[in-house]
Formats: structure tokens, C-alpha cells, sequence
């Protein structure tokens, strides 16, 4: 017996998903999906404005979880060197629960070294008193390491 076929994740500009949101949206959500947005549009410091900085984030590739101040620093890092533009993002469905939103989401950012990184996430995020003040980031950790990981014997 063959597995059930799985639904294609569908994926929409996170601009589109913001402006289509609707007024039941919780805060919570309307926080992470503007977030999402601001990133895309390359304007850094005002995503990194919507997290506290004293709180958490958690990158599956690495197994360890580190401030969001030294995320947001790597974060910041990596455009110009290693990106050639802001990472732009597509969202599938964001779901929202006691200030906990889940949200699967798509990136797309052109390297500098030439073509571009694509992946599929799930992000889990926490917010509070009108912060995201915990993240969580799942990913394709093979196409990750395909793309950023040193060959064995170079790093």
C-alpha cells in the first residue's frame, strides 16, 4: 500500500500574507508575520526591533540555542558577506495559540558567491508583552549543509 501523498505547502510572498490578514488575526501573529515582512524588504534593524533582544533563539542545523541579541548580530553578519541581498520570504500557515506562533515558511536570498539559497522551515516563535522573545528554526538541515558547510577536510 502506497503512503498517502502529502499536500504541496503553499507559499505566499509575506507581504501579500500581511496585508491579507484578517482583524481576528491575534497580535501575536500580525507581530510575526510583520516581522517576516521586514526582513524581506532588507530593513534589519526594524525586525530586530520587534524581538527581545535578552531572549532566545534555537537553529536546528547547529544544535544549540543562543541569545537573539548574537542571532540577530550573525544575522546582520552574513548580508553583504555571504548574501547578496536581504533573505526574502514566502509563508504557508501560521498558526497562533497563548502567544505561541507557528508559522512554515520558505526563503529564498541570492549568495554572493553566485545562485541563490532556497529552503523550506517551521518556525516556532513566543511572544510576549509585544516581543518575539523566544524562536525556534527548522529547517532542511541537508540542503543547508549543502550550501554553507565546508567539504570535509576544509573547515
Amino acid at each position: 500500500m502506497a503512503a498517502p501523498e502529502s499536500p504541496a505547502v503553499v507559499l505566499r510572498p509575506s507581504s501579500e500574507v500581511l496585508v491579507g490578514l484578517g482583524a481576528d488575526v491575534g497580535a501575536a501573529a500580525r507581530l510575526v508575520v510583520q516581522w517576516f515582512a521586514t526582513l524581506s524588504e532588507g530593513h534589519l534593524d526594524e525586525a530586530w526591533a520587534m524581538m527581545e533582544r535578552t531572549g532566545s533563539y534555537y537553529l536546528l542545523r547547529q544544535r544549540k540555542t543562543i541569545s537573539i541579541a548574537d542571532f540577530t548580530a550573525v544575522m546582520s553578519g552574513l548580508v553583504g558577506t555571504t548574501f547578496a541581498g536581504p533573505i526574502v520570504w514566502s509563508l504557508g500557515a501560521v498558526t497562533a495559540q497563548d502567544g505561541r506562533v507557528s508559522v512554515v515558511a520558505g526563503s529564498k536570498v541570492p549568495l554572493t558567491k553566485g545562485g541563490y539559497y532556497e529552503n523550506l522551515y517551521h518556525f516556532l516563535f513566543r511572544v510576549e508583552d509585544g516581543l518575539i522573545r523566544e524562536g525556534y528554526e527548522f529547517a532542511d538541515t541537508f540542503v543547508s549543509a549543502q550550501t554553507f558547510a565546508a567539504p570535509p577536510g576544509e573547515g
